[in-house]
């Protein structure tokens, strides 16, 4: 595969799988203590790598829970939050300005905090009372998130009586690393003719639902419209019907993420209307992907595997573009 170093992957994934023990430990303390609810916290990709952690747990248990982006939340008084809420994070950097000033604000308030973070010793660390810590680069990063936040969430709902499977599924996902490389394998060819067919393309629209929803925001906006400067509009499947479609037209690009939850009629939809109007249409579809998980589990974990697929696209892009994702002009080069 090209630009890509399969031992370092490799080792990425698996210290963050090398987690469990403690992911565990911290579930069961926090649930034999007890909780009112869970707070999902961040801004940009991790506000919406949260997303499907909630969708996770109003579909499978009675566990109240909600997915806040850090700077509101802060600010808008959140009738539901106590110290008696579990408030989670994630950061890459550990030194995000909203992450750690919210991880404060919850620590302050006397609420217990659980952070994944990717450097270990950042001021974001200071806050958690639980610290899950395995380095990532970007490209990565989301595989560490989930593989961290996606077992935290099962064990909880374990420990509820929501998830009584729960160790079948935590003993496959430890499996998971040579599926998610033979996934970029599958994509590969695919991932740089589109590449190479959209390099010009000054428009796209990203399209999920379900629990892929976040990860259609986050790769529209932290990837292609971040990393890309390529204008970009993420749209629930649900509500393309609603405004959106208006705007399709033949050349119009189109990216489908496709998973395996109980949305994915939605995404039938959206498709069947777009073979009648746009020749453009690029499909991610976590079916496609074989995994060591039993049927029932598949669900849980393909938000990770749309990521994991659609960084072939980004890799090829990068070059074929000459636009490195790592390139910014304001974010973290400016003060706003």
């Amino acid at each position: 595969m090209f630009n890509f170093d399969i031992p370092r992957y490799e080792k990425v994934v698996g210290d963050a799988l090398a987690l469990r023990p403690e992911i565990e430990k911290a579930a069961d303390e926090i649930s034999k203590q007890g909780y009112s609810n869970i707070f999902f916290i961040g801004c940009g990709g991790t506000y919406a790598h949260s997303l499907p952690l909630k969708y996770m747990l109003d579909t499978q248990s009675e566990i109240e829970s909600h997915s806040v982006i850090a700077a509101e939340f802060m600010l808008m008084g959140h009738k539901k939050f106590s110290k008696d809420s579990v408030c989670v994070f994630s950061t890459r950097s550990g030194n995000t300005k909203e992450i750690v000033a919210a991880a404060k604000f919850c620590k302050d308030a006397g609420a217990r905090v659980v952070m994944y973070v990717s450097n270990a010793g950042t001021p974001a660390c200071e806050y958690a009372d639980y610290l899950f810590c395995s380095f990532a680069e970007d490209d990565v990063l989301c595989e560490a998130i989930y593989l961290t936040n996606i077992p935290f969430v099962a064990r909880m709902m374990y420990n509820a009586g929501a998830f009584p499977k729960y160790e079948q599924f935590a003993d496959q996902l430890q499996k998971i690393t040579p599926y998610l490389i033979k996934g970029k394998e599958l994509y590969e060819d695919r991932c740089k003719a589109m590449a190479e067919h959209h390099k010009n393309t000054d428009y796209h629209m990203v399209i999920g639902g379900g629990n892929l929803w976040g990860e259609a925001y986050d790769y529209a906006m932290c990837i292609l419209e971040e990393m890309q400067w390529i204008k970009t509009k993420s749209i629930h499947a649900a509500e393309f019907f609603h405004g959106t479609l208006e705007l399709v037209e033949e050349d119009t690009s189109l990216i489908l993420f496709f998973g395996e939850d109980e949305t994915r009629p939605l995404m039938d939809r959206v498709l069947n209307f777009a073979k009648k109007i746009t020749k453009e249409i690029n499909i991610f579809d976590t079916k496609e992907v074989e995994l060591p998980l039993d049927e029932e589990f598949r669900k849980y974990i393909s938000p990770m595997i749309v990521y994991t697929i659609t960084e072939r696209l980004s890799c090829h892009l990068e070059h074929v573009r000459n636009h490195p994702l790592t390139t910014r002009r304001y974010y973290r080069q400016m003060e706003y």
